[in-house]
């Protein structure tokens, strides 16, 4: 009776399998069907205001006349320094000098020396006519040849002293030009006047070196910046405008190049040219070529329409906005635009104020 129930089973099995007996039926299931969701935008509003286009210039600080001492000579002791930065100057007036040993004692003993040698010509010359004079009354009975060679042989004695003290003038005069050259190499005297701007830190046992910048005078009448810019048509003589230099700012006015005496430009648009701001008031903190910056005004636009600069894009031609339409759907509409300046842009038309747009 076993083997019949397992021969049965083994039937069912392979009658299914052939697809000989009808398989349950599967339940269908119902498609899922999804909410739609409205594109989210970034969007912003078209509004009412001014713009400013602005534009940043750098500039450099020019002294209209500015000279660095030095020291021609090197391996020197710093004797003293008379000024200091800020200190006004007039020309002539020592500012430094090295150690001076024994100069100035030989600078005075040339000049006294000078002094006799000269006091001995002097001397000479009126023992000289006395000698002369004798001579002519010594010889006065003889005739006029005894007395021509008695003053030959007084001129000729008198002309070799003469040479000789002249001789040791001119030694003297040399060593006295030689020991001032000496001075002037070991002292800096300020070449106008003018401000000290600039003053050499010296530390104990310092020495002097070939050529380094010690002290340097600017003429504190007249202190400007320059600026080399393609802009130059924006400015005009007499505007006012605030140099940054620094973080500190200074007023200075446009001046042209004939009120500062310098050669007139050939300035054609769109290429550099200078442009002069001569400070409202001199400046002691700067010194030569001190980098500045300025901003101008370029255009401006009082009380229009204007939207983000991103949310305007151009398309086969044509400037449009997208904004997003009342089915939630992207979109665009042409618009007309102008100024654009601090990331925003001029609406001329093509939007009311209040309008969104989308914004990339």
């Amino acid at each position: 009776m076993k083997r019949r129930y397992l021969a049965a089973a083994a039937l069912c099995l392979l009658l299914a399998g052939c697809d000989l007996l009808p398989a349950e039926e599967a339940f269908r299931t119902a498609p899922l069907i999804r909410e739609y969701q409205m594109e989210e935008f970034t969007q912003a509003a078209c509004t009412r205001g001014d713009m400013h286009l602005m534009r940043s210039i750098s500039c450099v600080y020019v002294p209209v006349r500015s000279e660095s001492l030095k020291f021609p000579v090197s391996g020197l002791s710093y004797d003293a320094f008379y000024v200091k930065p800020g200190d006004t100057v007039t020309e002539g007036q020592l500012l430094a000098q090295l150690d001076l040993s024994d100069i100035e004692q030989r600078i005075e003993s040339c000049g006294r020396e000078i002094e006799r040698i000269t006091v001995r010509l002097e001397h000479l010359e009126q023992n000289r006519r006395l000698a002369l004079t004798r001579a002519a009354v010594e010889r006065g009975g003889e005739d006029g040849a005894a007395l021509r060679e008695a003053q030959d042989g007084v001129n000729e004695t008198y002309d070799a002293r003469r040479q000789e003290l002249e001789d040791a003038l001119d030694i003297a005069r040399l060593r006295l030009a030689d020991y001032e050259r000496q001075l002037g190499q070991r002292q800096l005297r300020a070449p106008m006047d003018g401000t000290v701007t600039y003053v050499r830190r010296v530390n104990k046992g310092d020495v002097s070196a070939l050529n380094e910048r010690i002290v340097t005078v600017a003429d504190s009448t007249l202190s400007l910046f320059r600026a080399e810019t393609d802009l130059w048509d924006h400015f005009t003589p007499g505007q006012l405008v605030t140099v940054t230099s620094s973080k500190v700012d200074y007023e200075a006015v446009v001046t042209d190049e004939a009120e500062l005496g310098l050669p007139i430009q050939n300035k054609e648009p769109g290429k550099k040219a200078y442009v002069y701001f001569v400070l409202t008031e001199p400046t002691f903190d700067l010194e030569d070529n001190d980098h500045g910056t300025f901003t101008i005004e370029l255009d401006s636009r009082e009380n229009v329409l204007r939207v983000p600069s991103s949310a305007v894009s151009t398309i086969n031609g044509e400037t449009v906005v997208y904004y997003q339409n009342d089915e939630g759907m992207k979109a665009y509409k042409n618009v007309t635009v102008g100024l654009e300046a601090n990331n925003l842009i001029e609406v001329l038309s093509g939007l009311q104020e209040g309008e969104l747009v989308i914004v990339k």
